[in-house]
């Protein structure tokens, strides 16, 4: 089964692109897995991903992915400007320290006219929003690099994510408006891991970006 934030990307870029998909990359391809499904449902030619940690790198190189070792938090790529179609970074951005060199390679590298689809945790997601009121630490921040602190029925010693940055609607809009892109598109998505009755709630109101669960933008150059 696909994930549901994998059918959303596809969704909105086959709804708003104006050409020919030739290559596309993922920036924190990870296993490969993201790019790989987008890629195929797009008919891109050539498949990219980058990314900091050799491990997942060789799982995307055996999915057919051109995959190549960078730190999206300093490095410049190594790519020509304008040499990409469509380029992707899904629930990355929360994890860089410095997202805003990753803005800028992102649109020297894509063609103009080309998208850019960012994915990322919703800081203000209507859950954290009720938990806030009552004193609890919002979903995906962390205040340990050891211990998951402050949450509502979350496990104190469960893994935390890396999380360094996290973002609403609004701000994750306004940077992407910083660096001359043009949003066009957004949606939000759920995961069904909610008690029923909630669950049901959040996929109504999911159907709001700026109150989902997880963020997706798709922005031009």
């Amino acid at each position: 089964m696909i994930n549901p934030r994998v059918l959303t990307t596809i969704d909105l870029i086959t709804k708003n692109v104006n050409s020919k998909v030739t290559r596309i990359i993922d920036l924190g391809c990870g296993d490969g897995s993201t790019v790989r499904e987008v890629a195929n449902a797009l008919g891109a030619v050539e498949v990219y991903g980058v990314d900091v940690n050799e491990e997942v790198l060789k799982k995307a190189e055996d999915r057919g992915v051109k995959v190549i070792k960078t730190d999206l938090n300093y490095d410049i790529l190594p790519f020509e400007n304008e040499f990409f179609d469509i380029i992707l970074m899904e629930e990355v951005i929360e994890h860089l320290i410095n997202p805003d060199n990753a803005f800028k390679e992102a649109y020297r590298i894509l063609k103009n006219g080309g998208l850019f689809i960012v994915s990322t945790p919703n800081l203000a997601w209507w859950v954290n929003r009720l938990i806030l009121l009552l004193g609890y630490q919002p979903y995906w921040s962390e205040c340990s690099t050891v211990y998951n602190v402050g949450k509502f029925k979350r496990d104190l010693r469960r893994p935390i994510s890396g999380h360094l940055r996290l973002y609403t609607y609004r701000a994750l809009k306004q940077l992407l408006e910083l660096y001359d892109f043009k949003v066009v598109a957004s949606k939000g998505v759920t995961y069904s891991n909610l008690p029923f009755l909630f669950s049901y709630i959040d996929q109504i109101i999911s159907m709001i970006p700026s109150m989902a669960q997880i963020i997706i933008i798709i922005a031009q150059k």
